[in-house]
């Protein structure tokens, strides 16, 4: 939960938490007004984004579900190609499995979709762990990433660290942030 307010904090309260988690959801409580220009960076980076001839939502699912070639083209064809904010948080969750499934063009389209359902609450599935969980091979979307981009995640990586769930993770979050400092650096595009 990254939307909260200070009745949750009173209900963390009123049901005997600890004072240590208390405190830490105190402190998101102060970091949150951060998050909407966290967002916005993301949606400023990612807004001409396409999917091109990556793998979109439907095929990668069809991927999951061992589709044939036939069916694999149909789903490609009902993918949506050209706009990710058209991809709902509906959608998101019915085929929350499928970034295992994208190819880069098709991870860094659906990016900001899953980013920013998770961070408005509306996606429970953990996709930030895709980005902080391990260093991608060389070749994979985090090679697509312009500057604007890698930019943006470190903005939002660098806040989300700081949320309670992820308090164990801080290295984790480190590491993904120096990963995408790097090629913002390295790109220079």
């Amino acid at each position: 939960m990254f939307n909260i307010d200070v009745e949750f904090i009173q209900k963390l309260k009123d049901h005997g938490y600890d004072l240590w988690t208390i405190s830490q959801w105190e402190n998101w409580l102060q970091l949150s007004p951060q998050l909407p220009g966290a967002l916005q960076q993301i949606r400023n980076a990612f807004d001409d984004v396409k999917l091109g001839d990556g793998v979109g939502i439907l095929e990668a699912n069809g991927l999951d579900d061992y589709a044939g070639d036939s069916e694999l083209a149909r789903l490609r064809k009902l993918d949506e190609r050209n706009d990710w904010r058209n991809l709902d948080a509906e959608l998101l969750d019915r085929y929350h499995a499928t970034p295992s499934f994208f190819d880069a063009r098709g991870f860094v389209f659906h990016l900001p979709a899953f980013l920013l359902a998770e961070l408005d609450d509306k996606h429970e599935y953990g996709f930030i762990d895709r980005i902080v969980e391990k260093r991608p091979p060389s070749g994979s979307w985090i090679d697509l990433l312009t500057t604007q981009q890698a930019a943006a995640l470190v903005s939002v990586l660098s806040l989300v660290k700081q949320h309670p769930d992820y308090y164990n993770d801080t290295k984790k979050f480190d590491h993904a942030i120096e990963r995408f400092n790097r090629i913002a650096a390295a790109n220079g595009r």
